[in-house]
């Protein structure tokens, strides 16, 4: 009987000390939470391109301005407004009424000294300009007939080809200068005379014919 006593309380003694050490005994740490995964970082925005640079528009090449042609006397112009051509003739003549078919211009100067241009329709100058100068000399009242002293070919101001005619009238006593070029259908004749001592201002005013 004794021996059961001391059995039992060597068994509660034994379960005191372990529900102590139990007690004494530190308790587990928290787990520690994982880290949340990291976020990628975003990738670099790709930079906009550039919005293109319009091509700059060609610019038209300049069109070379005419150098109108130095005259030994004191001008004046005529621009005609229909066929865009241009003559530069003696200040001081006059002008007067277009009265011949396809005149244009009529300028009167000192004596017997005259200025006439036309337009008429043509294929050929030459021809177009002697009928014109035989039509001037029936408008004047006389009756003789010009003929052809020569022909030659100049290059006006402007880079144009042009004619010119030179005629004798009244066995040589009366001259004239028939400048000219063929354009679009028509010849434009710049007649200037009558003086043969006039010869080179004729020839001279002619020379500024200027087509635009």
């Amino acid at each position: 009987m004794l021996k059961n006593k001391s059995l039992v309380i060597v068994s509660v003694l034994v379960l005191v000390m372990a529900v102590v050490a139990m007690g004494c005994a530190p308790a587990a740490a928290p787990e520690t939470p994982a880290a949340p995964p990291e976020t990628p970082a975003a990738a670099p925005e790709t930079p906009a391109a550039a919005p293109e640079t319009p091509a700059a528009p060609e610019t038209p090449a300049a069109t070379p301005a005419v150098v109108e042609k130095e005259t030994s006397y004191k001008s004046v112009k005529y621009t005609d407004p229909t066929y865009n051509f241009s003559v530069a003739y003696p200040e001081g003549w006059t002008a007067g009424e277009v009265k011949l078919q396809g005149g244009v211009f009529y300028a009167k100067g000192e004596g017997k000294d005259l200025l006439y241009i036309a337009v008429r329709p043509a294929t050929e100058f030459k021809g177009t300009a002697n009928v014109f100068l035989a039509d001037l000399i029936k408008l004047s009242g006389a009756a003789f007939t010009p003929s052809i002293d020569s022909e030659t070919k100049i290059t006006l101001a402007d880079g144009t080809e042009a004619d010119v005619i030179q005629l004798s009238a009244a066995f040589g006593m009366a001259k004239a200068a028939i400048t000219g070029v063929l354009k679009d259908g028509n010849a434009i004749m710049v007649m200037a005379g009558t003086d043969p001592k006039n010869m080179d201002i004729y020839k001279e005013i002619g020379s500024t014919l200027i087509i635009k």
